[in-house]
């Protein structure tokens, strides 16, 4: 089973679709307690359980969609629990995520995307209220439909963790900054250890940064298991 390892470090998932290991230790959470609140917004609210199965159901629609391209695919990014399933969506998928600000225009949303060579995710929505089975005593998780989003896209190689996990807005001639599934794990782990983060606790995104670092603090809310409060547009969003 994936989690943090008592040093900081993520352990590697058991198997996954070119995943980060911050997806697999999500899973975790959910399998240990599936009825925790994972996220809280100003309209609404999901558990761990039904996030991490309607994250699962949507990175596999992703795949689907996304089968000829290995493009980044872009979320907009407004703090709701639909916009969070879906930026966990995309890191299931093998996919780089990008994270688009969403108090940004039209025409800004569509440079920026250009610009790092993003393409909108499929437009895929479930009703994770309705997939997620948690009163089954700790056996849902294990339903074909959970082992199809882990395994049809085969298990992940020695490669695959420096696979490109998002890519953001940034400096220099490329105009893009890439953080690899590895990078992205470590940094998740730096973040929930030195913060001293634990399960059931509160964690307030109460400032929530249009960059990067946004993302990883809402990561390392998820993967230690706390209830993540999130105060709604503009996060997390790219650089």
């Amino acid at each position: 089973m994936t989690g943090l390892h008592p040093r900081g470090v993520l352990d590697a998932p058991p198997s996954s679709a070119l995943q980060s290991g911050v997806v697999a230790a999500i899973d975790a959470v959910a399998r240990r307690n599936p009825s925790s609140l994972a996220l809280v917004s100003p309209a609404d609210s999901i558990t761990y359980g039904e996030l991490a199965v309607a994250a699962r159901n949507r990175g596999a629609a992703l795949r689907r969609a996304h089968s000829r391209d290995r493009v980044p695919l872009a979320v907009l990014a407004d703090g709701s629990v639909d916009a969070v399933t879906s930026v966990l969506a995309v890191l299931a998928s093998g996919h780089p995520l990008f994270a688009v600000d969403a108090e940004l225009p039209d025409v800004l949303r569509a440079h920026a995307c250009a610009a790092v060579g993003a393409v909108p995710a499929a437009s895929v929505t479930f009703d994770a209220r309705r997939d997620a089975v948690v009163d089954h005593e700790g056996v849902w998780w294990e339903s074909p439909a959970w082992d199809q989003g882990l395994t049809e896209a085969g298990r992940p190689t020695a490669l695959d963790a420096w696979r490109p996990a998002l890519v953001a807005l940034g400096p220099g001639t490329t105009g893009r900054v890439t953080v690899t599934h590895e990078e992205l794990a470590a940094s998740v782990s730096d973040l929930a250890v030195r913060a001293g983060l634990a399960p059931g606790t509160l964690f307030d995104l109460s400032h929530p940064s249009a960059s990067v670092a946004g993302l990883v603090g809402l990561l390392a809310g998820l993967v230690t298991g706390c209830t993540v409060s999130a105060p709604g547009r503009g996060f997390p969003a790219a650089v």
